[in-house]
């Protein structure tokens, strides 16, 4: 444990079920900061850890008179220290309050006081509407570290709330309901529409296999011809089966499923996260089938955003009201970046 002016105290928890900071006080913190997304939650950054782990895990919490301000979920790797979940996370941050510049130097401190040959913070995925950008850069000047941009990524999005006719409007699109319409005559087509994650974990090897040939003759394979990537889904669905945040969707027609979607409504956000379909009905757009139902889920669980998630794919502009960015910080120690450069 560590100490800095003003009573900031900084203590790595021993891991995500800490006797004393567990699930129940992370989804208390996560709602005083700036990001509350899905990817902060105690259940996804468990399951990310004990999927993808490597390094060492540093869950720091900056705390004042035994009160914990803000918890930074960091692991460190090869000199590098990066949020956890920094991989297939659309939106990362600090979890909590870090607007007092003592908390943020107190976590920044310790991460780099525990990592071995210290090179440098990279930042992955946090979200524009966030001062955390402005605050690394006022921390990095204090600290003697070095700050970059590394790049952004577009996040468009649907604002239901305040476009709620337009909203409306979308799932009455032409081409949704053409493509519909040709997979309703039949009266085998169903949706089905699940939260329980119990009942998701029956369907999972399905959904894999879809998404495997989906992409298999694409220059970009599937995610799922990793053992890891399918560990993290199903550990997923098991810790987050009573969240109320799962959502995961299926279509059938003909005693099949013509599409996947592994998604999230947390907190009215309802989030196109992981979408398949069958390759082999591609002409027939069951992909745009699945948009419209998830539209539709979303209107009737009367979410306020739609939010398509990262990438600025073309189908995403036909919806879209909006598009926000997420940006990539590095914070290096300046003498390991002029090594670098030499």
């Amino acid at each position: 444990m560590s100490t800095t002016a003003a009573e900031v105290h900084t203590r790595v928890l021993s891991g995500f079920e800490d006797a004393q900071f567990g699930p129940t006080e992370w989804d208390k913190l996560l709602t005083t900061g700036q990001s509350d997304s899905v990817f902060l939650t105690w259940q996804w950054q468990f399951a990310w850890w004990k999927a993808f782990q490597r390094g060492e895990l540093l869950l720091i919490c900056a705390q004042r008179h035994g009160k914990v301000l803000a918890l930074a979920p960091f692991f460190s790797d090869a000199g590098m220290v990066y949020f956890v979940g920094s991989g297939g996370s659309d939106y990362l941050d600090f979890i909590g309050d870090i607007g007092d510049e003592q908390v943020l130097d107190a976590l920044l401190e310790e991460a780099r006081q525990r990592t071995s040959d210290f090179i440098g913070f990279v930042f992955y995925h946090v979200p524009d509407n966030s001062q955390t950008g402005m605050r690394l850069e006022r921390a990095s000047a204090r600290l003697g570290l070095q700050v970059l941009d590394e790049g952004h990524q577009s996040a468009p999005a649907l604002e239901i709330a305040m476009n709620h006719e337009l909203a409306k409007a979308a799932t009455q699109k032409k081409s949704l309901l053409r493509h519909e319409r040709f997979f309703a005559s039949d009266n085998s087509f169903k949706v089905e529409h699940i939260q329980d994650g119990e009942e998701i974990l029956a369907h999972l090897d399905g959904f894999f296999t879809q998404h495997r040939e989906r992409w298999s003759s694409t220059p970009s394979p599937s995610l799922f011809n990793q053992p890891a990537q399918q560990d993290f889904y199903r550990l997923l669905a098991t810790v987050a089966s009573n969240s109320g945040w799962l959502r995961f969707t299926l279509i059938r027609w003909r005693d099949r499923v013509i599409a996947y979607h592994f998604g999230f409504n947390y907190r009215g956000s309802f989030l196109w996260y992981k979408p398949t379909f069958s390759i082999e009905l591609a002409r027939h757009s069951p992909g745009e089938v699945l948009l419209r139902q998830l539209l539709l889920l979303s209107l009737a669980e009367g979410s306020h955003t739609f939010d398509f998630g990262l990438g600025d794919e073309a189908f995403k502009a036909r919806f879209a009201t909006c598009v926000s960015r997420v940006h990539n910080w590095g914070v290096y120690d300046p003498r390991a970046l002029t090594h670098r450069e030499t």
